[in-house]
């Protein structure tokens, strides 16, 4: 698990020192930073998979930009030569600095090194790479005409010796990925050409990826878990099943056209001759539920992932129903009570998203992002402030002294600062 990330000199994030747990959220106004600090984590990701060719970084939901614009660029402060990204795992490390010219076509490493636990694994800077420990005899292999955008984990890693421990962080973090669902894509009526597997960054794939959830449900020694995963489609109130089936003339409109299977929810309050509904006329809201259900059931899901604007189409109570969901299956508590090994990082507008958290639990994290800057930092930097009770605060403490309102609710009254403006 990513235990703590430090960002320095990257887009609005001037620097910032974040701790993270199972469940984070980050809320704020709109360009606070909050998908920047998600950016970040992506582009640590490539680096650790397949290097930061633009393409890379768009599977990752890195958003396209040309690659000097990634480096801070306040007024009345120096332009820097690289931004520079730490990230520190429950048994190891892994850091880099990445420049980029006007001119450069990719980002590029001018510096990184990996740590399993406190040994160095190997190092890399302007005048080279150098291997070390157990692993030094990989400093045979010439790597001087190593790619720029490419890291040694990504030439070496397969080869590397590091704890199995570290080494399964690793493979876990390496698939993490922002997703962003979009109604017309789960509909199926636009294409996302970033091709994933199970689920595509806004949608595509959903039919068959659900297909495979339910597939698994039938025979899989843990069913209850699938079960209380998929209860989230359930809390709209008007829908008791959901099938992947063909195309069906008699509920599609002939005018709309997909391929392969679609989704049919069941309207229960309707007639059983007419009470299936396609993803062309069914609640948004609906669909993503289903979303975000499946990526949180199918197999072949990131462990790691983070949810752009995770209140998407909801109404409040929904919000609230949605998150309260996915930090209990992500914190392994509740009735589930199984430890399901993933992180999740949202972002957030809505108020009522917050009260799913609670800040005396270490492995839920809340922070408040605007653009006010810290002390020392330009004018408009992206501030953090990680949302915790005082030392030596009880929850019967805080309760007392808030007189029992909900963090939402202190939200609202301002009494949360930076999370309004």
């Amino acid at each position: 698990m990513l235990k703590k990330l430090k960002i320095e000199r990257f887009k609005s994030i001037y620097e910032a020192e974040l701790n993270f747990g199972c469940a984070n959220i980050f809320v704020g106004p709109n360009g606070a930073g909050k998908s920047n600090v998600l950016e970040a984590i992506g582009i640590v990701a490539s680096a650790l998979s397949r290097g930061m060719d633009q393409n890379a970084l768009d599977l990752r939901g890195v958003r396209l930009s040309l690659p000097h614009l990634f480096k801070s660029a306040f007024k009345n402060a120096k332009l820097p030569a690289a931004f520079h990204i730490s990230a520190k795992f429950e048994h190891g490390t892994y850091e880099c600095s990445i420049r980029s010219g006007v001119n450069s076509p990719y980002l590029e490493f001018h510096s990184e090194a990996m740590f399993d636990g406190d040994q160095k694994v190997f190092g890399r800077g302007p005048r080279g790479a150098r291997i070390y420990g157990q692993n030094s005899i990989l400093n045979e292999i010439d790597l001087s005409a190593m790619d720029t955008h490419r890291s040694i984990w990504d030439i070496l890693g397969s080869i590397l010796k590091i704890s199995d421990d570290f080494r399964s962080e690793i493979n876990d973090f390496s698939n993490f990925a922002i997703y962003a669902p979009q109604t017309a894509v789960m509909r199926g009526l636009a294409i996302d050409a970033r091709v994933m597997e199970p689920l595509g960054l806004t949608g595509s794939g959903l039919a068959q990826a659900f297909q495979d959830v339910l597939g698994a449900r039938v025979n899989a020694s843990n069913r209850f878990r699938i079960d209380d995963i998929l209860s989230i489609i359930w809390k709209p109130g008007w829908a008791d099943s959901v099938r992947v089936r063909p195309f069906d003339p008699n509920i599609v409109p002939p005018q709309v056209r997909s391929e392969g299977a679609l989704i049919y929810i069941r309207d229960k309050f309707m007639n059983s001759k007419r009470n299936f509904v396609s993803p062309f006329d069914a609640s948004e809201g609906t669909l993503y539920l289903i979303f975000v259900a499946t990526l949180l059931a199918h197999k072949d899901a990131p462990k790691v992932f983070a949810l752009d604007n995770v209140d998407g189409t909801l109404n409040p109570d929904l919000v609230r129903k949605l998150t309260d969901h996915i930090v209990r299956i992500s914190s392994s508590g509740g009735e589930a009570d199984v430890d399901v090994g993933q992180q999740v990082f949202m972002t957030s507008h809505h108020p009522s998203a917050l009260d799913s958290f609670d800040i005396f639990n270490n492995n839920h994290s809340i922070f408040t992002v605007n653009r006010s800057g810290e002390k020392m930092q330009p004018q408009g930097a992206t501030a953090f402030r990680d949302i915790r009770p005082p030392k030596g605060m009880t929850q019967d403490d805080w309760v007392l002294n808030h007189k029992g309102k909900n963090l939402s609710q202190l939200l609202l009254e301002g009494r949360i600062p930076g999370a309004l403006f």
